[in-house]
């Protein structure tokens, strides 16, 4: 099976660039976009339009994605089907990766569908262990998610994507394209594994694996895009 035969793709993003990224030691929970992380997300270009979004339930995750799609704004408009998953949230435990309660979220941004978010910000804390297994469970419902739409937009963390998908550290408003590896590959522990690009320690990116879609495969893709 290869990436032009199992068509589906999905695309991760970075958030802009938020408070926190430049005040360090920010002291409050769930900063905004600075206006640099606004401009650059209103400039990110995305070769496929997407079928589904998935976004992180936080202030700044929400905001990169009404930036990228502005029909967002209105529930009435949106270009596909938005979901809200806390498993997208941050994978560490400053202040700044704490977020809202459902219902301040809710009035906050009123257009999306919180009812997947804990009625309080109460999630486990931090661990290695845990923030793997919540990446595979993701994957899991990707893939699952999959079979009936073909190009998914997930907009999450720094710290987490690195837990998601193999390779060097996302920079803020950054998006790449993946496809699913295929049986052989889940198999294969060079393309299973890989090294965290912010612990440096080995880490297993399955069984469930995002794949970075090679160049051949999105031109084509692309191609019957337009």
């Amino acid at each position: 099976m290869s990436s032009i035969e199992s068509p589906a793709v999905v695309c991760v993003v970075r958030h802009g660039e938020a408070l926190h990224n430049v005040q360090r030691g920010y002291p409050h929970r769930d900063p905004p976009l600075t206006q640099a992380g606004t401009d650059a997300t209103r400039s990110i270009e995305i070769p496929l339009s997407p079928e589904l979004i998935i976004i992180s339930p936080m202030t700044r995750t929400l905001q990169s994605a009404i930036n990228m799609y502005p029909t967002l704004q209105n529930a009435e408009d949106f270009i596909a089907p938005v979901q809200i998953w806390p498993e997208l949230r941050e994978a560490n435990d400053a202040i700044c990766n704490k977020g809202h309660s459902r219902s301040e979220l809710q009035s906050k941004f009123s257009q999306f569908d919180f009812s997947e978010c804990a009625e309080h910000w109460d999630y486990p804390d931090h661990t290695p262990e845990n923030a793997t297994a919540r990446a595979e469970r993701v994957r899991q419902r990707l893939q699952a998610l999959s079979t009936t739409f073909k190009v998914i937009t997930v907009i999450s963390h720094r710290g987490f994507i690195a837990y998601l998908v193999k390779g060097r550290r996302f920079n803020p408003a950054e998006f790449r394209l993946y496809r699913f590896g295929t049986d052989a590959e889940a198999k294969d522990e060079n393309v299973r594994r890989g090294v965290h690009c912010d612990s440096l320690e080995h880490q297993d990116f399955g069984p469930t694996l995002l794949v970075t879609l090679d160049v051949g495969a999105r031109n084509v893709l692309m191609e019957k895009e337009s």
